[in-house]
């Protein structure tokens, strides 16, 4: 919580101008490589002999053997309609959550590939769930979602309560854009942190679906 509570009192953050644009803008991709960086560091740590990680285009991607796979919290809340919604819901499937913000530049870039996916896994029992952290007010986050065509749902998560859950499973999805792979025996299977593009993101979602079927 701290993470993007951080970015969000940075000074330069509300600055207008090309100097303040700069300073958050470096300061942005400082924090998110440390993230990046200490995360990736811990999980090698505690996981090095059962899992893989590689850097794909701009995400670092994580495989989690299957006998080390830490069970994901079936987390509830509401989408961005204020409607009811939980994980719980989709149990037994294949899961992919997708942690964004509308404020978070490689969210919007990679928002295209992942409704491409979605809509090409599907039939294949594929749930696509976004969680939509700390924006700015309660409208930036369904723009968002109208913007990038998005069609599946997504938690509303102002104050990343719902992130923040994901601590007890040693696999934190940390600043977005990041995204959860979850098999259908309620276990992350992977986890990428950084933009995905589509070819990776759907060899790891058809990697998982062959796995579970």
């Amino acid at each position: 919580m701290a993470i993007w509570q951080y970015m969000h009192d940075q000074p330069g953050a509300g600055r207008r101008g090309c100097s303040g644009r700069r300073f958050f803008t470096q300061g942005f991709r400082s924090l998110v490589a440390c993230c990046v960086v200490v995360l990736l560091a811990g999980c090698a740590a505690s996981r090095a002999a059962d899992s893989t990680t590689v850097v794909n285009g701009k995400a670092a991607i994580t495989r989690f053997a299957a006998g080390d796979r830490p069970a994901a919290p079936m987390v509830s809340g509401t989408d961005l309609s204020g409607r009811p919604l939980s994980l719980a819901q989709f149990r037994g499937t294949v899961i992919v959550l997708n942690f964004w913000a509308s404020w978070c530049p490689p969210c919007r870039s990679e928002a295209a590939a992942l409704e491409q996916v979605y809509t090409e896994t599907k039939a294949l029992g594929v749930h696509f769930v976004g969680v939509d952290i700390r924006e700015n007010g309660p409208n930036d986050g369904p723009a968002f979602v109208a913007d990038h065509h998005i069609s599946y749902p997504s938690f509303a998560d102002p104050s990343a309560s719902i992130a923040l859950q994901f601590r007890g499973s040693g696999i934190n999805p940390a600043l977005p854009p990041s995204t959860l792979v979850i098999d259908r025996s309620g276990r992350i299977a992977a986890r990428a942190l950084g933009e995905l593009t589509y070819n990776p993101l759907k060899a790891l979602v058809l990697d998982v679906v062959r796995e579970s079927s």
